[in-house]
């Protein structure tokens, strides 16, 4: 659960990163390295040889309110998806129905969900002070628009 405050909600983060490289090196991948910036999270190497950079996020409010949050905005700048150079975003997404699932999209099929405005609503939030902006995507929406990869435990 996010506590709204940058240290404690990172440590989550970074242990959903390693959760999720682990998960795809039993699928084939190659972890090859982590980013501290904002560039992307995590750098693996697909079973067919390719490297690709994919931006991990865990959405633990879905569970409560149907919706997937991405932010674009925090602290007065660009955040978020504005900046990410990541390929690919990964959401590990704690549903409504108790499951823990997760999808994954490329970064530029996300962008243009965005600018063909499927998400159904902006709204702030995160720590206090960040006046972090994020876009609501319906779990529907994503589901209909993201690829399943599997279900995660913890």
């Amino acid at each position: 659960m996010p506590h709204y405050n940058f240290r404690k909600d990172h440590k989550i983060a970074r242990k959903t990163e390693r959760q999720i490289a682990d998960y795809l090196v039993t699928k084939g991948y190659e972890f090859l390295d982590e980013c501290d910036n904002a560039d992307y999270d995590i750098r693996m190497k697909t079973p067919p040889g390719e490297v690709i950079t994919i931006e991990i996020k865990e959405d633990f409010t879905c569970q409560k309110t149907g919706n997937i949050g991405l932010e674009y905005h925090c602290r007065g700048k660009p955040s978020g998806i504005s900046v990410s150079k990541a390929d690919f975003y990964l959401y590990k997404v704690h549903e409504p129905n108790g499951e823990k699932n997760m999808y994954v999209i490329k970064t530029s099929n996300l962008k243009e969900m965005i600018e063909g405005e499927l998400y159904h609503r902006t709204v702030s939030g995160g720590d206090p002070g960040s006046n972090s902006l994020n876009y609501l995507f319906a779990l529907p929406v994503v589901k209909e628009n993201f690829t399943f990869i599997g279900k995660l435990e913890g």
